[in-house]
Formats: structure tokens, C-alpha cells, sequence
């Protein structure tokens, strides 16, 4: 762009990346106002040491099944004339899979845990080197540098500690202590309380190959009345949760927005998140696989994410509705167990389709995403597909950045008559304006013609910046030396690429009248852009790569042709 306006648009719309790449990567909405928590009412003794047992209680005792136990309710409601005799829980796992998962449903917790993913495997851990560089220079780095390290291990998508599938009365306390028994090809896990309540679960692997069948019975046929009952998914979670990493975290979809915790401090101790309305679905999960369950009829009700007293984090579904005494209650739920693949995810329906975080510019995300795929089952390499996406948008955009560089070529040669205009109507500014448009007019100039294409393509950028970071597809996908096309680039070579060829552009447009401060900032693009692509997915620097390689290129014939001659350039004064 050779005008001063074109290079102030584009200066505000670099600033405009700036900050929506700030925004995305370092900065969270504020956290909504807590709900107060539920009423406590009955819970489970199974030793009989204690009044008022916790859940590492239950589940200590479901490790010593020797004796019998001798329990009274802890709920202060519930009041029986005589000690109730709880049976001895067995230790017990069984082994429960499908063809895409493997996991095992446990006495401990009577839900599914323990669980992996066949078809995946890690992904290596990446090390940028000029991190390696710095924290050499500092003294905290020892022996060698390695760009990658780690990966081909089993995705574990819940440790032996996770539950899918946890159930209680009241309060969130844990769930623990089950007897577990197979019947045909379903499991059925079913625990007493000392209160008369019975919780049964019944799991049966589903005719898709990520799906699940669960149900979850609650009979209260002996004992007081409960205020709610609750369902959930289960883990022990660690790390930090941003825009760059990858940490398992509660999600859920209530009334059709997508939920998710980020920092795990939210919800210690007292603390915890609530939302309130329809459920589609509530689970745990990273950025490209989950473990969800979804009502199979639709539920009104509460979504917590919270912490249990041992120290798991999940995502539940509260339903208010009490369990009157004498009730019996069931939930029907398909489950998901895989990857956050977008055609999957919208062929299991119930909204999980939308576990997939796109953005603001989601619908361009998808298309983008389906062209991608498009493109790897020619190409077979995601890389090679990221290239030929390249091409083909920036031929639907041929037309408009052609007709952008000769506006740019055209201003430029304006430029003299412009200042001419300026001078002479320095005290009218009305009038110089007027006179200013009538000679873009006579000599076919659009002012905003340079700028149009490049406010166009913004929407492009960001969408695939959304590909690029959340779809599953390029999960641990390789291209030349890169070994992870959703990580940032660890040798640091696309980066520099990138701003070695817009330097190199920018050689291409003379700065012309703008003014040192202007000139300065537009000097230092190169600089703020590089440092962004250094923490951006490589897959999304080799795009920025290739597009600017092919707008240098483009440029370039443009200039020859007007330096040949064979464009006219309006008469210079």
C-alpha cells in the first residue's frame, strides 16, 4: 500500500491483532457470582467409626471388606429406632471397553476410571529454544537442548482416580463404596446407604464406537426425603488451563453456551461455579478429547464445578427436584468417550459439537476446517493441506488485493498533486476535501481501496487461528522438521521466516510523507508480529508464511508491470 491513509489502516488494524491476540491469550472473563450451596442432608458410613464420615471414609472401608458394619444415619433428620447392618463392600474391578477405549469401572467408586484412548497416543512435549537460550543464560538450564521430548505414550483421558459416573443425595461429597457385578453384556454397580437409599448404575457400551449407555437409579424406598441428587465426571487435575495449553477441566454446556472451568483455585474449598438452566451435557476434557454425559431426555437443573474433600475436581449436574420418601428416580444418559472430532461430535448430537471452541469467528472456523480436510485426504499431510488452503484463499482474494496494489500504485503517484491540494487549501479543510476526492475521482482511485482486502481477511485469520489451535484433526499431525502442527514452532525458524518477509514487503512500500512517529511504528510491525508467531500453532505461521510469500510475490509483478509500462499511472506534477 503506498498512501499514508493505507498505512495508517494498516497500522489500526495490526493494533487490532495486537489486541485480540492479548485479549485470547492472557486475558479471562470476570467469573460469575456463586450460587449458595445445597442443604446437607443423609450421607454414608460403612465403618461405623465415626458419626459423620467423609468420603475418603466410604472409601477406606470399601478397602477392608472382612467385617460387617454397624451404622446410624448422619443426617440429624433422619432419626431410626435401631442401627442399621451395612454389608461388606468387596474390593472388586473389571475390565470394561469398547473398540475405541479401554477402562475399568471399580468398587471404589462404581464409575468408569482408569481410561484411554486406543486410537491416540501422546504428543511430545515441545521446548522453544530461545527459552532454553534464556534460562541457560540465567543458570537454570541443564545439558542439552532438545525441541521435543516424550509422546507415543497412551492417552489416558482419565487417571485411576477418575470417575465417569459419580452419584449422591445432597451435597457434593464424593461417591464410594459399590458392589459390582456383570450381567450379560452390562455392568451394574450398586451401592447401600445406611439411610435405606440405594444407588444402582448400569453401563453398556453403545452401538457407535465412542458412545456409552448409563443408568443411574436412585430408590429412596426406606429413607427421608432428599432435596436433590447429583451426577457427575470425576479427576485429579493439575497445571494451568489457558489459550496455549492443554490441562484437563470441567465443560459442560448449559443453556446452550459452552462452560469450562479455568483455574482450579475458583473452586477450592467453599468455592465453586453454578450455572442454572437446561443441560445438554456436562464432563471433563482437554482441548481436543473429553469423557461427557448427556441426558438423554432434557433436564433443567444446576452445572457445578467444583472440588471434592480428596482433592478430585469434576463437573456435575445438579437436578433440584427433591426424592420424595418412598421415590425411586432414574437418569438415562449417553455418554461420549473420544476425541473432540466436529463430525462426530454433531452425529452424537445434544449440542457436544459445541465442546469444539472455535471463537468469535466460528462459522468461518468450520468451513476453513472442512476445506482442510478436504485437502489432506488429497494431499495426505496436513502441512501440504495448510499450503494448498494457503493458495486457495489467496486466489478468491486475487481479484480484490489486484485491484488493491494498483489503487496503492496510483495513490503513490498522486501523491504530488495530493500535497499541491494540501497546500493550497490549508485553510479550508472543507474544500480541500472536496477537491481531494474530485482527483481520486477523474483518475479512478478508491482512497480505501488498498485497505479493503486486508479488512476482509481478517475474519480468515482469526478463524483459522481457531483451526489451527482447537481441532482435533491436527492433533499431533508432522510436516518437514515440525513434529506437532498444533504446537509453536520450536526452533523458532517460522517466525523468523515470517518477519524476514514482511521486512522484506515493507522494503516494497516507500513510507512516502508519513510522518517519524508513524514511520517508526510501521518499522517495528515485523518485530510485534514475529514475537506473536512465536507462540502461535506452527500450522498458523506456515499460513501467515506462505501468504505473505505469495503477497510479496504478487507485489512484485505488480510493480514490474507498472515500471514496464504497461499500467498508466496518473500524470505526476
Amino acid at each position: 500500500m503506498g498512501s499514508d491513509n493505507d498505512r495508517r489502516v494498516l497500522l489500526a488494524i495490526a493494533l487490532i491483532m495486537v489486541v485480540y491476540y492479548v485479549w485470547v491469550a492472557f486475558i479471562s472473563p470476570p467469573p460469575p457470582v456463586p450460587v449458595d450451596d445445597a442443604s446437607v442432608v443423609a450421607t454414608q458410613s460403612v465403618d461405623g467409626t465415626e458419626p459423620a464420615p467423609t468420603s475418603a471414609d466410604v472409601e477406606a472401608s470399601a478397602q477392608a471388606p472382612d467385617q460387617a458394619s454397624v451404622v446410624t444415619p448422619a443426617d440429624s433428620t433422619a432419626v431410626l429406632a435401631q442401627p442399621v447392618v451395612v454389608e461388606p463392600v468387596p474390593t472388586r474391578a473389571i475390565d470394561f471397553s469398547s473398540s475405541t477405549w479401554q477402562g475399568v469401572i471399580s468398587s471404589s467408586s462404581g464409575g468408569l476410571g482408569d481410561l484411554t484412548l486406543r486410537d491416540f497416543t501422546t504428543s511430545p512435549t515441545t521446548h522453544a529454544l530461545y527459552s532454553w537460550v534464556f534460562a541457560k543464560i540465567k543458570g537454570k538450564s541443564e545439558g542439552p537442548w532438545h525441541a521435543y521430548s516424550g509422546g507415543r505414550d497412551p492417552l489416558r483421558l482419565l487417571s485411576e482416580d477418575g470417575s465417569l459416573g459419580v452419584a449422591g443425595v445432597g451435597p457434593i461429597q464424593g461417591d464410594a463404596g459399590y458392589l459390582i457385578d456383570q450381567q450379560g453384556d452390562d455392568l451394574v454397580a450398586t451401592r447401600h446407604f445406611a439411610s435405606g437409599l440405594r444407588i444402582s448404575k448400569r453401563y453398556r457400551v453403545g452401538d457407535e464406537p465412542h458412545k456409552m449407555l448409563v443408568e443411574i437409579t436412585f430408590d429412596n424406598t426406606d429413607g427421608p426425603a432428599a432435596d436433590s441428587v447429583w451426577v457427575g465426571v470425576v479427576d485429579r487435575m493439575s497445571g494451568s488451563s489457558g489459550r496455549f495449553s492443554n490441562a484437563s477441566r470441567p465443560l459442560g454446556v448449559i443453556d446452550g453456551k459452552t462452560k469450562h472451568l479455568k483455574k482450579l483455585d475458583d473452586v477450592e474449598g467453599t468455592e465453586d461455579k453454578r450455572y442454572d438452566g437446561p443441560v445438554s451435557w456436562i464432563g471433563v476434557g482437554d482441548r481436543y478429547f473429553m469423557a461427557a454425559l448427556a441426558p438423554d431426555q432434557p433436564i433443567t437443573g444446576t452445572v457445578v464445578f467444583d472440588t471434592l474433600p480428596d482433592g478430585r475436581t469434576g463437573s456435575f449436574l445438579v437436578d433440584p427436584t427433591p426424592l420424595d420418601a418412598g421415590a425411586s428416580r432414574t437418569y438415562t444418559f449417553n455418554a461420549f468417550i473420544g476425541p473432540k472430532d466436529l463430525d462426530l461430535l454433531q452425529s452424537m448430537g445434544h449440542d457436544l459439537d459445541k465442546a469444539v471452541e472455535f471463537g468469535f469467528f466460528g462459522f468461518f472456523s468450520r468451513i476453513l476446517l472442512f476445506l482442510l480436510k478436504i485437502g489432506q485426504k488429497g494431499v495426505h499431510n496436513w502441512g501440504l493441506a495448510i499450503i494448498a488452503l494457503t493458495v486457495l484463499v489467496k486466489a478468491a482474494f486475487f481479484p480484490l488485493t489486484q485491484k488493491a496494489f494498483v489503487s496503492s500504485k496510483k495513490m503513490q503517484a498522486l501523491q504530488p498533486k495530493m500535497k499541491a491540494l494540501q497546500e493550497k487549501y490549508k485553510d479550508n479543510k472543507e474544500l480541500q476535501s472536496t477537491e481531494t476526492m474530485k482527483l481520486f475521482k477523474e483518475n479512478g482511485v478508491n482512497p480505501m481501496g488498498g485497505c479493503l482486502p486486508t479488512f476482509i481477511q481478517l475474519p480468515v485469520w482469526f478463524a483459522l487461528y481457531g483451526v489451527m489451535l482447537n481441532s482435533v484433526e491436527l492433533y499431533d499431525t508432522s510436516f518437514l522438521y515440525l513434529k506437532d502442527l498444533t504446537a509453536a514452532d520450536p526452533y523458532g525458524v517460522l517466525p523468523v521466516l515470517y518477519a524476514g518477509l514482511i521486512l522484506f514487503q515493507q522494503q516494497m512500500m516507500p513510507m512516502g510523507s508519513m510522518d517519524p512517529a508513524q514511520q517508526r511504528m510501521m518499522k517495528m510491525l515485523p518485530l510485534v508480529f514475529a514475537f506473536m508467531m512465536f507462540t502461535f500453532p506452527s500450522g498458523l505461521v506456515l499460513y501467515f508464511c506462505c501468504n505473505i510469500g505469495l503477497t510479496v510475490f504478487q507485489q512484485w509483478l505488480i510493480n514490474r508491470t507498472f515500471a514496464s509500462g504497461a499500467q498508466q499511472l496518473p500524470a505526476a506534477s
